[in-house]
């Protein structure tokens, strides 16, 4: 008799779960303005910052639920609430200038919907730190 309850609860307990749990939806859309950033050159330690910027133009919210870059020199900062339907945000990103010379890197977008993820791109040029030095006194010297 205890089992025939035990399992009743555990039917009941299923059925309410099902009917109160939020089906997740993944088909939700997302369109950025640009996919690839190019910094150019760069200077060396500098400030090196740029947007992505998007819209959610399919009928269900987006929810961008994780960014990954390729490396720990490229940071990312997103929304973490959903974004409505005709919506629009931004996804930020910071360059560590600290590494000179050419780089390309991805940043790749996790949301809720059957595309995801997007990927962007960043790349550009960090001069060398005595570059711009060197540059000057050679030009000196050839006088």
């Amino acid at each position: 008799m205890k089992i025939h309850r035990t399992i009743l609860l555990i039917c009941i307990t299923i059925i309410v779960a099902s009917c109160v749990l939020k089906e997740t939806k993944n088909d939700a859309e997302i369109k950025f303005e640009m996919t690839t950033h190019h910094f150019g050159e760069l200077e060396y330690k500098g400030e090196a910052n740029c947007t992505f910027k998007f819209t959610n133009p399919g009928e269900n919210p987006l929810l961008i639920q994780h960014v990954k870059t390729s490396c720990g020199c490229t940071v990312p900062e997103w929304p973490k609430k959903p974004i409505k339907t005709g919506g629009s945000g931004e996804i930020f990103i910071s360059y560590d200038t600290s590494h000179p010379g050419v780089f390309v890197k991805t940043i790749t977008v996790f949301y809720n919907g059957e595309e995801s993820p997007q990927i962007l791109t960043t790349k550009g040029n960090v001069k060398y730190p005595d570059e711009d030095a060197f540059s000057s006194r050679h030009d000196e010297s050839s006088k």
